[in-house]
């Protein structure tokens, strides 16, 4: 057995096949450039269980290997694929998706049986991308997103944020609109979503975002982003706006599709035509805070 382990040839598949890991995260991270990613209910923790086992088991193997080329290939980009990782989920918290391969990643770059020499420059260069790259989002987000907070309206709104103060007394009228019956619209090809937004004034307000591109698997939900449009601005914080969709006939009597709503109870219907061509083109730098 100690003969089989030894074996060039055994290292060197095994060194092939952590190659498979940094595939992952590497897809991972594209992925959540283009999509936003949204845990099921209830899934977050298994997930978590199985992704730091997987990356426990990968960094073992690494680790049996860590004086194969492949492997000492991995250790030197395996920290800037993590940190666009990182840049992508740093808006959204996912800690969850971050943790393990930056652990993975790091130790792998100091046990891999590269030279020293590369470990200092290479370490001295990605030190300072991680450091200016977090500075330079930091400034971007403070720049061009300005003070203004969103939160996300609807049943997973935390009871410890300074939103749902303003809403737990509206939390079944909430989660009507909200329900996925209703922010979808009958096509499939569009959802709307509502925002409280924490300013000088407070509002809420109200998106259409495409819906036909979403992925929805086991653990998670690849949302559709920086395809957006503002429907409105001009919601009241604390006051949850009646919204949903309907078809009409135009003058050549094509269907075309309205998102209607009612900003307040006192106020009348008013509607949005939303099509594919009215939509605004993807914005790729939104993780930046560009709008």
């Amino acid at each position: 057995m100690k003969e089989i382990l030894e074996n060039t040839w055994v290292k060197r598949c095994v060194s092939i096949f952590t190659a498979a890991y940094a595939a992952m995260i590497a897809l991972f991270t594209y992925a959540t450039f283009q999509y936003n990613l949204v845990f099921a209910s209830g899934k977050q923790a298994t997930f978590l269980i199985i992704y730091a086992i997987a990356s426990i088991v990968f960094l073992l193997l690494m680790l049996y290997t860590r004086d194969i080329f492949m492997t000492k290939l991995l250790s030197i980009l395996m920290l800037p694929i993590v940190f666009f990782l990182l840049l992508f989920n740093l808006g959204n918290g996912n800690w969850t998706l971050i943790i393990p391969p930056f652990v993975v990643a790091l130790v792998i770059f100091f046990a891999a049986s590269t030279s020293e020499s590369l470990k200092v420059i290479m370490g001295t260069i990605y030190l300072l991308l991680y450091v200016l790259g977090i500075v330079a989002y930091i400034i971007c987000n403070m720049l061009f997103q300005g003070s203004a907070i969103e939160t996300p309206l609807d049943m997973s709104l935390d009871p410890d944020s300074a939103a749902y103060s303003y809403y737990k007394t509206d939390l079944v009228h909430l989660s009507k609109v909200t329900n996925d019956d209703n922010t979808y619209s009958p096509d499939g090809k569009f959802r709307f979503y509502m925002t409280d937004v924490k300013d000088s004034d407070g509002r809420v307000k109200i998106y259409v975002v495409p819906a036909s591109e979403d992925i929805t698997l086991k653990f998670f939900s690849l949302k559709q982003k920086g395809i957006k449009r503002v429907v409105t601005t001009k919601g009241t914080r604390g006051i949850v706006p009646d919204v949903g969709w309907t078809v009409k006939k135009d003058k050549q009597g094509k269907q075309v599709l309205y998102l209607c709503y009612k900003l307040a109870p006192t106020d009348s219907w008013k509607e949005a035509k939303v099509t594919e061509e009215n939509m605004p083109k993807k914005n790729y730098w939104e993780f930046l805070g560009i709008s």
